[in-house]
């Protein structure tokens, strides 16, 4: 582990550099701030060694689509590319003082239409599937609201969790980085290969009694 000093020199660039003389296994870059520092991470995966990055972008779609406005040449980044992760943190209810409830059909039925919005997901299937995975043993649904006690201070919140969104390099997903396509067009293919985005990982946080949805609207949105 190093720290990156431009003033002297030491720049991300300069460390990867350094670093790809040493034959390490795998790299760990913390950010990828310009087009050079990219550039040599690329030619590390492609030269066999296993490099983790991370980038400022609203979804996993929009950092292939930044890293190529930053100059990336798109045959290379589709060849090196394994997936992208992206993640938000969420207010997670304090599990001494939540409350239960009966979420009311209106409610199901809205969750349910922002689970499914702006995917190919038949709504019906979806409310189907979560009645063999989340449903009580009254065959409804439980979920829960904050509460409040001297262990969250009142708040009824206590720590946050992670919600993730992974979209794996898959041909259909290279094709589409080597021809430059838009973020639209990366995100609508990824999510008929199955990718969940942020959106419906947190409503699936929601229905596990973890959160609520304004919590997840507020970081997702």
């Amino acid at each position: 582990q190093v720290q990156v000093n431009a003033n002297i020199g030491w720049t991300f660039a300069a460390a990867m550099r350094s670093f790809l003389r040493a034959d390490p296994d795998v790299i760990m870059v913390g950010e990828m701030r310009d087009i050079e520092t990219a550039q040599i991470a690329i030619q590390a995966s492609l030269t066999g060694h296993m490099v983790f990055s991370t980038l400022h972008t609203n979804s996993a779609a929009e950092s292939m689509v930044r890293l190529l406005d930053l100059g990336m040449d798109p045959f290379n980044f589709s060849d090196a590319l394994v997936g992208i992760l992206a993640q938000r943190l969420t207010r997670r209810y304090c599990k001494s003082c939540k409350t239960s409830y009966i979420p009311s059909r209106d409610e199901l039925l809205s969750l349910v239409e922002e689970y499914c919005a702006g995917t190919p997901l038949d709504s019906a299937a979806v409310m189907q599937a979560w009645h063999q995975t989340y449903r009580n043993q009254d065959g409804g649904f439980t979920l829960y609201a904050a509460g409040g006690c001297e262990l969250c201070e009142g708040t009824g919140y206590k720590g946050r969790m992670g919600v993730y969104e992974f979209l794996e390099a898959t041909p259909p997903i290279k094709s589409l980085i080597q021809h430059q396509a838009s973020v639209v067009e990366l995100q609508a293919t990824a999510i008929k290969q199955g990718m969940r985005t942020l959106k419906q990982s947190g409503i699936e946080l929601v229905l596990q009694g973890h959160t609520n949805i304004e919590q997840i609207r507020s970081v997702c949105n």
